[in-house]
Parts: C-alpha cells; sequence; structure tokens
C-alpha cells in the first residue's frame, strides 16, 4: 500500500511526502483507456467477484509488534506495515524483532467467520508485505512465521481451511516488486546501497545493467517461486492481489500473470500487477474515498481508521454509516469494495474494529439486495443518495429524506410495478413526473438511523430505461442545495486531471492551460434559477480568473480568483446566478479566463442554492 502523508509544522501536507506517495500508488500512474477483454475466460474468472461486491483485506504481519513506534517513538506519518522503510531499520534489527512474532490468539475460524457475519464474501491476506516476512510456510525463504518465529504454525493454510468450511472465498496478497529484505530487489538502499531506491521510477534504473540484472534475479529467484508456491499449496485461490506493479516494466509484470493463470487459470488478478489495462479488474489508490468508475470492474480500497497494519496510535475510525456508503457509492458505479482490518501482534482483531463490521453487517442483512450481485444504474444521480441495479429491480439508498416527503427518482424511464421498502412495511404510492421522472411519497417520518440509509426497492415491468443526466429542479422534492463535485464533472485538456480522491483530495490538480476545461451535464425539468457558488483553493503561487458558461444558452459569470493560503485549503466563494430558461438538457462549463503563476487553482465542489422564482 502506498505511504501515508507527512504533515509539516504549518499543518499543511508536506510536498515532497506526497510525491512519495503518488509514486507508490500504482493508479496515478496507470493507463486506463484497455477495456477487459470480454472473452470467455475473463467472465468466467469474474462472475463470483461481481456477484460479491465486498470483500475482507486482512494486513498482517510483524509489523504488528512495534505497532507504529521504533525505538520507544512513534514513526510519524507511517502506514504501520512501512515501518522498516520509514525508520530505515536494518535487516538485522528487524529480523530480531521478528523473532518475537507469537500471535498464539491467532484465530483462523474466528476471523472468517466475523467477516461472514460482516457480510464479506471474500478475505484477501497478506501473503508477503513489502518487508520480505512470508505469513505462510515458504520452501522458498526461512524468513518466513514458521521457521522464524515460536509460532511455527502457517495462518495462510488455516484461514484457507476456514474459508472453505465457511464458503467465503480465498485471495492471496502478494508483494511482488518489493522486498525490503532481499539484496537484489527494491526499497531498502540503507542496508543495500546498490538497490533500487523505493521511490525510483522504472526509467531511472531500467537502464542500469546492475541494477536491472539484480533485480530480474530476485524475481526468478524469490517472487515468482513464492507465487508459484502460493498458487500450487492452498488449494484454490479465488485472486492474487499483487501491489506496487508500476515498478516493473509491463513485459516483468505479463510474466506474474501468465504465471498466475497458467496454475489457476480461473484466479483473478488485480491490474496493480503491472498497471492497468493489465489484469482481470482496475485497483482505485489506497483510501480513495471520492472515486470514478474506472474500467467495466473495479475496486476500491479502505481502511477502518488510517493504517492498514495495526498502530496503537491510529484510533481515526470510520463511522459505521461511513463505511456503509462507501459501499453504496462503490457498487452504485459498478465497482467492488474491500475493507482492512488490522489484526494485533496476539493475533487479535482490535475491538473496534470487529464492532463496526459487525454494524456494516447488520445493515447488509436487511438491504443486501441491494448490494450483492448489483451494480450501476442507468439512471441519473439522485440529490438524496445513490440509486444500484440488479434484474429489473432498481434499489433506491435514502441518504437525505426529502423535508416534503416527496423523493424524486431521476431518469427512470421504465415502467414501475411496485416500490416497497426492504425492511419490510407497506408498498408505498408513487406517480410519474413528467416522462422521465417518478416520485415516490415517503412516510412523513424520516426512516434514516444512525446515518444508515434507507433503501426501497422499484421493481419494473421491464429491463431498466434511463437518462444518466443529473437532473436540477427547484419544486416538490427538490434540495436546498445541489452539490456537484469536480469527480462527477468531465474534465478536457492535456494537463488538468483529477487528484487521489484521498480525503481532501476530491479536486482538481495541475489546471495550468488556459485552454484545459470541467464541465457537468445537467437536466432541468422547467424554468429554473440557481445561486452557484465555486468551492476551491488557490496558495501563493496559483490565481488568475474564471468563468462559468452555460450552453447552449450562452449566459456566463466571471469572477478572479481569490488566495485560500494553501492549494488545499478549499473556501467556498459565491460566483452569480445561473438561469434556465425552459426544460432540457444543459452543459454547465468551468473555464480558465485567463492563468497568473503556476496554475488557476484547484477546485472542489460547485453548490447551486435553488433562487427565488422572482430571478427565473
Amino acid at each position: 500500500m502506498g505511504n501515508q502523508t507527512d504533515i509539516n509544522k504549518t499543518g499543511h501536507e508536506d510536498p515532497s511526502a506526497v510525491r512519495e506517495e503518488n509514486l507508490l500508488d500504482d493508479p496515478l500512474q496507470a493507463v486506463n483507456d484497455g477495456a477487459d477483454t470480454g472473452d470467455e475466460a475473463h467472465e468466467r474468472r469474474i462472475a463470483w467477484w461481481r456477484e460479491a461486491r465486498l470483500g475482507l483485506f486482512i494486513h498482517w504481519g510483524p509489523y504488528a509488534l512495534p505497532a507504529g513506534e521504533w525505538n520507544g517513538e512513534e514513526v510519524q506519518a507511517s502506514y504501520s506495515e512501512h515501518i522498516m522503510l520509514r525508520a530505515r531499520i536494518p535487516v538485522r534489527a528487524y529480523e530480531e524483532m521478528a523473532e518475537q512474532f507469537n500471535p498464539t490468539a491467532f484465530d483462523a475460524g474466528r476471523w472468517v467467520r466475523t467477516a461472514k457475519q460482516a457480510g464479506l464474501k471474500y478475505i484477501i491476506f497478506t501473503a508477503k508485505h513489502h518487508d520480505g516476512f512470508a505469513m505462510y510456510d515458504s520452501k522458498i525463504s526461512d524468513y518466513s512465521i514458521v521457521r522464524h518465529t515460536p509460532f511455527g504454525r502457517d495462518p495462510l493454510g488455516e484461514l484457507a481451511e476456514a474459508c472453505r468450511e465457511e464458503g467465503l472465498v480465498l485471495g492471496i496478497y502478494y508483494s511482488h516488486a518489493m522486498d525490503w529484505h532481499d539484496p537484489d530487489s527494491q526499497g531498502n538502499t540503507w542496508d543495500y546501497p546498490g538497490n533500487i531506491g523505493a521511490y525510483d521510477e522504472v526509467e531511472s534504473w531500467i537502464h542500469d545493467e546492475d541494477k536491472r540484472s539484480r533485480f530480474d534475479q530476485y524475481l526468478h529467484r524469490k517472487s515468482l517461486p513464492q507465487v508459484r508456491e502460493l498458487l500450487t499449496e492452498y488449494g484454490k485461490v479465488g485472486l492474487m492481489w499483487f501491489d506496487c506493479g508500476g515498478k516493473l516494466t509491463r513485459e516483468q509484470g505479463e510474466l506474474f500473470l501468465t504465471t498466475v493463470h497458467a496454475l489457476q487459470q480461473d484466479c483473478l488478478v488485480n491490474s496493480r500487477v503491472w498497471k492497468s489495462p493489465l489484469g482481470d479488474y482496475a485497483n482505485t489508490s489506497d483510501n480513495q474515498l471520492e472515486t470514478r468508475t474506472i474500467r467495466r470492474d473495479w475496486e476500491n480500497i479502505i481502511t477502518l481508521n488510517d493504517s492498514w497494519g495495526y498502530k496503537k496510535s491510529d484510533s481515526n475510525w470510520k463511522r459505521p454509516d461511513v463505511i456503509i456508503r462507501q459501499i453504496v457509492d462503490v457498487v452504485s458505479k459498478n465497482g467492488n469494495l474491500v475493507i482492512n482490518v488490522g489484526p494485533t501482534a496476539t493475533g487479535e482483531w482490535d475491538p473496534v474494529s470487529e464492532s463496526i463490521l459487525l454494524e456494516v453487517g447488520q445493515w447488509l442483512r436487511v438491504n443486501g439486495d441491494g448490494i450483492y450481485g448489483a451494480g450501476a444504474s442507468p439512471t441519473a444521480k439522485p440529490s438524496w443518495g445513490r440509486c444500484t441495479l440488479k434484474g429489473q429491480t432498481l434499489y433506491l439508498h435514502i441518504y437525505d429524506w426529502p423535508a416534503d416527503g416527496q423523493l424524486v427518482v431521476p431518469g427512470l424511464l421504465s415502467q414501475v410495478e411496485r416500490i416497497y421498502p426492504l425492511a419490510g412495511g407497506a408498498d408505498l404510492a408513487f406517480r410519474r413526473q413528467g416522462a422521465q421522472d417518478i416520485v415516490v411519497f415517503l412516510d412523513d417520518k424520516p426512516q434514516i438511523a444512525d446515518g444508515k440509509p434507507t433503501v426501497l426497492a422499484a421493481l419494473c415491468a421491464e429491463e431498466v430505461q434511463g437518462n444518466p443526466i443529473r437532473l436540477l429542479a427547484d419544486g416538490a422534492g427538490a434540495p436546498r442545495l445541489y452539490e456537484l463535485g469536480v469527480f462527477e464533472s468531465e474534465i478536457s485538456g492535456a494537463k488538468l486531471r483529477y487528484d487521489t480522491g484521498k480525503k481532501n483530495r476530491d479536486n482538481l490538480l495541475d489546471w495550468s492551460d488556459p485552454a484545459d476545461f470541467a464541465f457537468w451535464s445537467i437536466r432541468t425539468s422547467g424554468p429554473c434559477a440557481f445561486t452557484a457558488s465555486l468551492v476551491y483553493g488557490c496558495g501563493g503561487d496559483g490565481g488568475g480568473s474564471f468563468r462559468l458558461e452555460v450552453s447552449p444558452s450562452g449566459q456566463t459569470l466571471r469572477q478572479e480568483v481569490r488566495p485560500t493560503g494553501d492549494p488545499y485549503d478549499f473556501r467556498e466563494y459565491e460566483v452569480g446566478t445561473l438561469h434556465f430558461p425552459e426544460a432540457g438538457e444543459y452543459r454547465i462549463g468551468l473555464h480558465a479566463e485567463r492563468i497568473e503563476g503556476a496554475y488557476l487553482m484547484q477546485p472542489r465542489q460547485l453548490k447551486l442554492t435553488p433562487a427565488a422564482k422572482s430571478l427565473i
């Protein structure tokens, strides 16, 4: 997993640390222009995964012993599993620490049963992370939990057996590109100064004969042989989850891909075997909370707190309702979500982790029909939540209960037979509003409990047809505010791009070309007007002016960019009133008028508040 970001003394993130994080975060380097092959073998492999939708990541290794601390001090801004790199711990010292690893409380059956209760359908276990330590009985290297510790047991083998008993799919994480214990691999330059550095790009070493040849030796001496072990010694494996594949050449990535499919042709491989379009499905960045559909089949990976491995000081837990909304959001875009837990050095889960997952499982037992086997809807994203689709049923996941009890389902063109709550209760009344929308009449009392979505099922008489253009309305059922995030926009140009989508990174980046622009496609059901405000950040090296432009009406609003002190210090500024003279489809464009300095600004969100009728 990629490094967490350092914070400097001013409270802002250190740009050099951000760069290091990005170099390890493969999706930022990904080539996402390749579609999934759709061949018979791929379709056979991926079928169970599309049905499952939810998985559990388990990051566990000897790094759970120091749990983020070394020599009595916390290693700042580090995922605990990266402590060897961040603290530059010598191989011998790390080996001595790992010798003390004795997780006698480990119970594979309990882990798997808890995952099952949480509604998770597959497990991905870290067989070897970047520290090079095998969490299984490897015959290739004695540096393993079986041969190097007093524990002497094979947790992967026990997990494989527990998964078979409970009906969960076993997946295996293996760090194929990085191994800080090996003198010929990448990352460890404090013990092995001639090695490829942890943040070195492929272009920096591919023409260096010594580095290239030694790294190739590592791949064939340890990495590939261990992958073969994992795929021959543990029965059927549902997927191999590789990491940091962007540090390989494409040819090296393809070698791992073909090795997996030669041994188990039905085993899935993620895109980090190299980078997309390789692999059966694509991955987002680590802990990316704001997402876009990056391929037909894709996977979002998040932790319950901040670190992946157990870190004793990390108590920044995500609430169960936040996890549930992430599940719904990802599935609504046709993706899978994998949720991580980092067990302690004793082999137990933190009680908070377990309680969060079990609470998520309670919601899924009632509402799982709208998640398992479901995917993206052809209808528009609603202002009140998300929609998922399975067969002829559209699932309405309500985050925000409309004040007037009238829920507008935008862009639903198909005939609806009935609408009912998954939690039980009578069918709800509904009517068609124009040719493209449905209005559902809800109970007066809001049904949102502790922020968890209420789910309605809308059974259609035919295959569901929809209009995906977002609806803006100011009548019955309309919200007080529409929030159009930039990750919902489309961008055009050579340099403008989406940021990582991680916490406080849901903005656009590198707006240095005046020809670049972003736009939102919207639809109105009648004449209306909205007060527009733009949320953005701008440091001292940015600035200029921008315009909001509505087409085809041609209305334009202009404004100077105001400095916010830091590009990630986001502030909201009112721009003016946008008018939509009649029902129809429009495009709201965000354009640069002029750019002063290194960039224009970093926009995050366009907010639209219904204006008074007299303004229309």
